[in-house]
């Protein structure tokens, strides 16, 4: 689990799944490129609310090649992920239910209540993800990261909550 304490909504996210796949809500990939999406579960300090975390401002994935990679092509970000999709609660992604959410940018959300993003990077689709964290973005605080875990090529998504 991700700790993030700066900023003026620490907040913890937990990876649940991450795949790579050329294709995310309005951006697909242009040639040579993928994307690696996360599905995050979100919480904030326990008994507070919060501001949402826009995924380009709060976090990043951080991969050996990146800044060659984003030197060979502008549209590569080694700063911040790009984008994310609205917040849902447990119960909107069990039951598939994406006709709401909480934007992910000046949204509130709950106190005491998990929610779950779709966050998504733009990489080289031959990049090396072997080491491949998630870390925290602001304030270029590269030491506070997790690994990515296992990533899987399908390009599916997977909603899954555990």
């Amino acid at each position: 689990m991700l700790s993030v304490k700066t900023g003026s909504y620490p907040h913890s996210v937990r990876i649940a799944d991450a795949d790579l796949s050329p294709d995310a809500p309005g951006s697909p990939a242009p040639q040579g490129l993928t994307h690696i999406k996360l599905l995050l579960k979100v919480t904030s300090t326990p008994g507070r609310p919060m501001k949402a975390p826009h995924p380009k401002a709060y976090w990043v994935v951080k991969y050996d090649g990146c800044e060659a990679a984003q030197k060979a092509r502008s549209l590569i970000a080694c700063g911040g992920m790009d984008d994310g999709s609205k917040y849902y609660t447990e119960e909107q992604i069990r039951n598939e239910d994406y006709s709401t959410g909480i934007y992910n940018q000046f949204g509130d959300l709950e106190a005491d209540t998990p929610y779950w993003i779709v966050a998504w990077q733009l990489i080289p689709e031959k990049a090396d993800l072997s080491g491949a964290q998630l870390c925290e973005a602001i304030n270029g605080a590269p030491d506070n990261c997790i690994p990515l875990g296992t990533i899987r090529q399908d390009g599916a998504t997977s909603p899954t909550t555990g």
